[in-house]
């Protein structure tokens, strides 16, 4: 495949984000996963801490393989951010902190002495959707992460839509509400702040300390935090409080489709992600905040769907893409 040798079939994906690191060991051929687990990402012990603990596991993955007589070909990684792809490093992640200009690629190399490419971590997905899930019978799609923050990549042509060396499709950084609350990348009212898990949980512990009712107190109460399944499982519940809380991931997130859409022409999106699961209580908001916005689209025409692959996906996106990406 491309430049890697003739014969060549296996590689490992992982995606780095910022609450789990997810990693698969695929047969390309098949299709097939052979080994995969998932890490905590350790966001305060510093870049160089949190690759060591993933090498040392893939460093353990392909030990077991060779003994099996299986060669690893290739290492894809999809990371948070903006990432430098010719040089493969980490550009500026506000999920990560700390990570700017950090050589990932580079290090793992070094680590691993395997072949490694880097990825922004939805480009990923965005392409493990369209080779394998919901994008295959698409086009042309946006796809949008909702996790610990919210990503976004567009699949033109068959191809991740890049610009020079970096990565684009940052919809999580568009402006929603200029005077809203500041983004962790230094904006202030970012969609991020708006439709991710991480600012769900930071909205919700806020209401609560303002003394709003809501279930989620004795949970919180409980546990001393809260998690996005909680909120979730509140809404499941009818609280009115979660209930809220998902109105504003929804439309929130259609003002920023519909901006897409109309400045690109994008008439189908892909919803992806672990606050994807919550799908069932921003999906209806968004609808109807998003139809009257597209008013240079037929609304009709524009489709919204939640993606197909689940929590693996930006790491076997990574796989497919590194075995599949020409040497830089």
């Amino acid at each position: 495949m491309s430049s890697l040798e003739p014969g060549f079939a296996v590689a490992i994906g992982i995606d780095i984000g910022g609450t789990n690191i997810k990693v698969v060991f695929i047969d390309l051929r098949k299709g097939n996963v052979i080994d995969r687990t998932i890490l905590k990402t350790s966001t305060k012990s510093g870049a160089d801490i949190i690759v060591t603990e993933i090498a040392t596991t893939l460093a353990t993955m392909i030990r077991k393989a060779k003994e099996d007589g299986i060669q690893v070909g290739v290492v894809g990684v999809g990371c948070a951010g903006a990432i430098d792809v010719k040089k493969g490093s980490v550009l500026v992640s506000p999920n990560l902190p700390g990570w700017e200009g950090f050589p990932l690629q580079e290090k793992l190399i070094e680590i691993l002495e395997t072949p490694v490419r880097v990825f922004n971590d939805v480009d990923c997905i965005g392409y493990a959707e369209y080779r394998l899930g919901s994008g295959r019978e698409l086009g042309d799609f946006l796809c949008i992460a909702l996790g610990t923050g919210v990503g976004g990549s567009l699949i033109i042509g068959g191809r991740v839509w890049t610009t020079g060396n970096t990565t684009a499709g940052e919809i999580g950084h568009m402006t929603i509400q200029p005077e809203g609350e500041q983004c962790l990348c230094g904006n202030r009212g970012c969609l991020e702040t708006l439709a991710s898990a991480g600012w769900l949980i930071r909205r919700a512990e806020k209401h609560l300390q303002q003394g709003v009712s809501s279930t989620l107190k004795s949970c919180l109460e409980r546990t001393g935090r809260l998690e996005a399944e909680s909120i979730q499982q509140a809404a499941q519940e009818g609280d009115s409080l979660a209930r809220e809380l998902f109105n504003v991931v929804g439309t929130s997130l259609a003002i920023a489709i519909a901006n897409v859409t109309q400045l690109l022409g994008i008439q189908s999106v892909v919803i992806a992600g672990g606050l994807a699961n919550a799908w069932d209580f921003f999906i209806g908001p968004l609808k109807k905040e998003l139809n009257p916005r597209l008013t240079m689209v037929r609304p009709p025409e524009v489709k919204v769907i939640r993606s197909a692959l689940g929590q693996y996906a930006g790491a076997l996106g990574a796989a497919y893409l590194a075995s599949e990406t020409e040497e830089m």
